[in-house]
């Protein structure tokens, strides 16, 4: 009985592991250059009745948001629970704390209407855009069109996770606000925007195979 074989291995030269090496590098190039574009979704819906905005945006991005803002638009703030300073800034949820800053700004109360979103473990822009209809249908908004204001890296999930929600037919579009804390054109050279931009596609795959797996 035979207890090992002869066998022939080919193995490349190393020509073609130069050219494995190049290509496997070249992809890598264009992975990180079209990386940030691809995650930073904008395509707004012109004339848009409503802006939706994500309430945990930092005090830069807000700001930027509150720029874009028409007279006459509806704003809808969405956020889940603080988890943080609730006694010290005296707000629940992002929805309520977005809703204080953008007034601050000079956002008029009555154009905005607050929505907060149910504590949960999983899935918070999931939730938050379930509640965000919810509240839409009862106050007759819903069928409105609006544009849903986030941040960078983060625009491809919401508004996916928003569209899946509101529906594919919904007059929906999104603007990515860029973030102030790092390079776009060099996110991958900032702790910052690699853990943003990495940690975004990651959850965006998730969100594709959440969505599949949820319909199914």
């Amino acid at each position: 009985m035979k207890l090992f074989r002869k066998r022939e291995v080919w193995t490349p030269t190393w020509p073609t592991c130069c050219l494995i090496f190049f290509l496997i590098g070249g992809l890598c190039y264009v992975a990180v250059r079209h990386l940030y574009p691809f995650l930073a979704q904008n395509h707004p819906v012109p004339a848009a009745e409503m802006v939706i905005i994500e309430g945990w945006l930092a005090d830069a991005e807000l700001k930027e948001a509150a720029k874009a803002i028409r007279p006459g638009q509806i704003v809808i703030t969405t956020g889940g629970p603080v988890t943080f300073g609730q006694k010290i800034l005296h707000y629940e949820n992002y929805a309520e704390m977005a809703t204080a800053r953008l007034i601050a700004l000079g956002v008029p109360a009555e154009t905005i209407v607050t929505i907060p979103a149910p504590e949960t473990l999983r899935d918070r822009t999931y939730v938050s855009a379930q509640a965000v209809r919810l509240r839409l249908e009862q106050l007759g908004l819903f069928g409105k069109s609006a544009n849903l204001y986030t941040i960078g890296a983060h625009a491809r999930r919401s508004y996916l996770l928003f569209r899946s929600v509101l529906g594919e037919n919904y007059p929906l579009g999104v603007i990515a606000v860029e973030p102030a804390y790092y390079n776009l054109n060099h996110w991958y050279r900032h702790s910052a925007g690699f853990k943003h931009v990495v940690m975004e596609l990651v959850s965006w795959v998730y969100a594709q195979f959440f969505l599949m797996t949820h319909h199914a």
